[in-house]
């Protein structure tokens, strides 16, 4: 038989086995569907996240870089809620707070609780920040508050509002990329157990760090 051909033939065969591994792979800090990409840097570490603010936050938020890029004709709607953080570790999760709710006079930090997480966080959640996060068609129960929690009451701070509010992601309606920060109230974890979450029409973009 033809050299050129066997090839051909060796190569067609094994196309479906490089699609299974290119399909099976994952998305570290870059990821795309037909209508978004996002790029993401994470920042888990409260030294790193002095550098990157000049605030701490107390060491009870990790803050991750986006860029989302709109892909086609039709504007995104960015919204800083459609973000999820995930931690395969430990099944904690959470959503963006606000530079108001950071640096509110009177802010609530809730430690992990006890409640039950399911697989990749689709299950029931942990609450933060005064902000549930409960199972897809489960009722939140009356003792779901974490059992550690404490009041941290300190000084409004004006300028920490500011900072965070100019470099936080824009919400908005665009055609073009947008970049900046999201604040997720969750304590450092280990990089590699993130895992970031973006709903599309097509289902949900999975991020992963490294």
């Amino acid at each position: 038989m033809n050299p050129v051909r066997i090839a051909l033939i060796l190569l067609l065969s094994a196309t479906p086995f490089l699609a299974k591994d290119n399909k099976d792979k994952k998305a570290y800090n870059a990821i795309s569907a037909e209508t978004v990409a996002l790029s993401a840097k994470a920042y888990i570490d409260p030294d790193a996240v002095k550098q990157l603010l000049g605030y701490d936050l107390g060491g009870h938020y990790i803050v991750i870089q986006m860029t989302v890029t709109p892909k086609g004709d039709k504007p995104l709607n960015v919204n800083q809620n459609d973000f999820q953080l995930f931690c395969e570790g430990d099944g904690d999760r959470t959503q963006p707070q606000s530079a108001a709710e950071i640096a509110a006079a009177d802010s609530l930090v809730l430690k992990r609780g006890q409640s039950g997480i399911g697989s990749l966080g689709e299950e029931t959640g942990t609450t933060w920040s005064g902000v549930g996060f409960g199972g897809r068609g489960g009722k939140k129960k009356q003792d779901d508050t974490p059992s550690s929690a404490k009041m941290e009451k300190g000084k409004k701070d004006d300028a920490l509002k500011s900072v965070l509010t100019e470099r936080a992601l824009p919400e908005k309606e665009t055609t073009q990329p947008v970049s900046g920060l999201l604040y997720f109230p969750m304590e450092k974890k280990k990089l590699k157990d993130l895992v970031l979450f973006y709903p599309t029409p097509n289902g949900k973009l999975r991020m992963y760090f490294k």
